[in-house]
């Protein structure tokens, strides 16, 4: 029978401890970017939406998520996922309070629009969980990262609905976007205070320079062009 390479247990352990702390910030990021999924009927019963606004808001959620990502990795090699990861969780906290005070479309579609970089979450938690485990170990250590982060999303269709029929009203949706945003806010102090980019004795390896792919032709500008362009294509149907 296989057995885990070690005990999730184990908290006294750093690397086990970091990814505990890791893996939920995740989760947090996918409760975040998926808190509207479940919310719409209220929403749309609330402002009065009609079908192509309610596709239009599905499809603003990913659009900005492609680029951020590409974004956040170069800021992840200059500042390191702690600081990353904490600044995500702030930013996004705020936008569920700027979406859930929306009183338009426009304003709810600019507010999903920016939603979208809670998306690049994934990203910040790969780099930190490969400082904290050894090559033996890493895969397990991120699979279990990514599975237990991806179902923030389905946590938030569980239990936002009653959240949101708990408080009742035309508004209980709000509340519940809201409540989200209030979760990212208090963890990422909790991620700050005690998660570190490496282990004790190891040092953080920062890039003399970053930045975005190298472009030395016009074929390759229009290639990057259309590689970005694609994925973003690609996300927008899932």
């Amino acid at each position: 029978m296989p057995t885990l390479a070690f005990s999730l247990l184990n908290l006294r352990e750093g690397k086990i401890r970091t990814l505990h702390l890791a893996w939920f910030a995740f989760f947090l990021t996918f409760v975040i970017w998926f808190n509207h999924a479940p919310l719409m009927a209220y929403i749309r019963e609330a402002l009065q939406l009609s079908d192509q606004q309610v596709k239009a808001l599905l499809t603003l959620n990913v659009a900005l998520t492609i680029p951020a990502r590409i974004a956040i990795g170069m800021l992840i090699d200059r500042f390191g996922p702690r600081a990353v990861y904490t600044g995500l969780l702030v930013v996004c906290g705020l936008l569920c309070f700027a979406f859930a005070s929306a009183q338009s479309f426009e304003q709810l579609a600019l507010a999903r629009f920016a939603l979208g970089l809670v998306g690049a979450g994934f990203v910040i938690g790969i780099r930190l969980v490969s400082e904290w485990f050894p090559a033996r170990e890493v895969g397990l250590a991120e699979g279990i990262y990514g599975g237990w982060g991806n179902f923030g999303s389905a946590a938030a269709a569980m239990t936002l609905p009653a959240i949101a029929a708990a408080f009742g009203g035309a508004n209980g949706w709000r509340y519940a976007s809201a409540l989200t945003g209030l979760m990212a806010l208090i963890y990422a102090g909790v991620f700050y205070r005690n998660v570190r980019n490496t282990p004790k004795g190891s040092t953080y390896f920062k890039p003399r320079g970053s930045g975005g792919l190298e472009v030395t032709s016009r074929r390759d500008f229009y290639f990057y062009v259309a590689m970005n362009v694609n994925a973003w294509r690609w996300s927008t149907r899932t």
